[in-house]
């Protein structure tokens, strides 16, 4: 059996200088999303602050996105932006994955920071206040950082959650590590590695 394994690990990895093709999958799988996490992360700032907006346009506007692109399948948000929207402009498709799953962390990650922004009593902002803060000061010094810490355990499982995503970018013809350990399969028959 051990010898069997080291023949088919030599096999899957070895041969062909095939661990590169999962190394370079790796890259791409780590980079797609950790430009999507600051993607959706800066734009969930502007769709929180729409989603509370006291315009009611801006507000249901807000909310129609988030329930679009929560409602929406990340790998149909994945092929509409890349055939249809994307379709005719020569743009790598490792970026349409980023705009892909960056617009879909914003939704969820505007909703974390409205419900913990929500979170810290209003008293924190009125002491603020009273102890000669302005608004914007009071905010950013005593709510921010309340709100974060009850956001980041939440926060944390979604990047999880877009860093597994990932694996359905090969629908859109890029060679991530779902679809480089598909190719050494295919061409070893090896799956157990």
């Amino acid at each position: 059996i051990a010898k069997s394994l080291k023949e088919s690990f030599i096999r899957t990895f070895v041969t062909e200088s095939r661990w590169r093709m999962l190394a370079d999958g790796l890259g791409i799988t780590l980079l797609i999303t950790f430009l999507a996490a600051l993607f959706g992360t800066a734009l969930a700032f502007p769709v929180w602050l729409a989603r509370t907006s006291r315009i009611g346009i801006v507000s249901s506007c807000a909310r129609g996105y988030i329930a679009i692109l929560q409602g929406t399948p990340v790998l149909v948000l994945l092929m509409i932006l890349f055939y249809i929207v994307f379709g005719k402009v020569d743009i790598d498709g490792i970026w349409v994955a980023v705009i892909g799953f960056g617009l879909n962390l914003s939704a969820y990650a505007g909703e974390m920071l409205r419900s913990g922004i929500n979170s810290v009593p209003s008293g924190q902002t009125e002491a603020a206040l009273a102890l000669g803060y302005t608004k914007g000061r009071a905010f950013f010094r005593f709510v921010l950082p309340q709100a974060v810490r009850a956001i980041l355990p939440v926060y944390r499982g979604e990047v999880i959650s877009v860093l597994k995503a990932t694996s359905v970018v090969g629908y859109i013809a890029i060679n991530d590590l779902t679809k480089a350990s598909d190719l050494v399969r295919s061409r070893t028959y090896e799956s157990f590695f």
